[in-house]
């Protein structure tokens, strides 16, 4: 029986780091996804003024380090948040920060980085974000780590939202290092059915943002059951390929609402083995 990998994120980490830490383990997680898009040098502009991005502590890494070491967690991603493609400046900054995660991901023996293409203008053509994404594997290539482009929400300043522009830049840039990350709240913004979404990019998919939405749309980043989305059909198609399944709910969740995310995925994972 293929095992499905199910892993908690820093996305709902707290603190102390390390007591969360020991939390996740004693409710019997073991893998994890590191989320580590916060960057202090970069600060951007919004309507009300300007939002400064800060970064994961260097000592949770380190404590963590000890854990991977250890032989008690494993890191399957890491989140290197957006890369910017409004102009070359901007590009230039994102790609000096993804390598430097790609570079803690190598560390962490971290197979996937999954990266964001974003841009505050409007109208950028896929053939740009291509170029984007084309010199940030040639940036990373002497890393043994695989890239993945997560989809956006309709509405956000992520470009990659329907499957066949994701699938256009893929094949455009034509990397075997080079795949996708399924977001899986985000796909529902574009198609509800989210394993008609992901059947379309099925081949290259290397890991799942896994959490629910309502089906209004109104209510995202949900422990899975709580809002609308079919999952079995989904998870039918990705299992026997063994991809990593991350939790990526709402902030505020506490470990006892991984572990009922967790309990939920592996009632489903039951069900398609059925």
């Amino acid at each position: 029986m293929v095992k499905t990998i199910i892993a908690a994120s820093t996305h709902n980490a707290k603190s102390p780091f390390n007591s969360w830490l020991k939390d996740i383990y004693n409710l019997g997680f073991r893998y994890l996804d590191v989320e580590f898009f916060r960057i202090i040098d970069e600060s951007y502009c919004f309507k009300d003024g300007v939002v400064k991005i800060g970064r994961l502590k260097t000592d949770y890494l380190k404590e963590l380090k000890q854990w991977v070491d250890k032989g008690l967690m494993q890191v399957v991603s890491f989140e290197a948040g957006s890369l910017y493609v409004d102009d070359e400046e901007r590009l230039k900054k994102s790609i000096t920060r993804v390598r430097k995660v790609v570079a803690e991901a190598e560390s962490f023996k971290c197979p996937i980085v999954s990266v964001t293409p974003a841009s505050f203008k409007k109208g950028i053509s896929m053939d740009t974000v291509a170029c984007c994404c084309k010199k940030l594997i040639d940036e990373c290539s002497c890393y043994d780590v695989k890239l993945a482009l997560e989809n956006g929400e309709v509405g956000s300043i992520k470009i990659l939202r329907k499957p066949e522009d994701i699938d256009y830049v893929l094949h455009k840039v034509g990397s075997p290092r080079l795949g996708f990350c399924l977001d899986v709240a985000a796909a529902a913004t574009v198609d509800f059915d989210v394993s008609s979404y992901a059947s379309k990019l099925l081949d290259y998919i290397l890991v799942i943002h896994m959490n629910d939405i309502t089906k209004d749309l109104r209510f995202k980043n949900l422990i899975i059951g709580l809002g609308d989305l079919e999952f079995k059909p989904l998870l039918a198609m990705v299992k026997p390929r063994r991809i990593p399944l991350v939790i990526e709910i709402y902030s505020g969740y506490s470990p006892i609402d991984l572990y009922l995310c967790r309990r939920q995925i592996e009632k489903l994972v039951k069900q398609v083995d059925c």
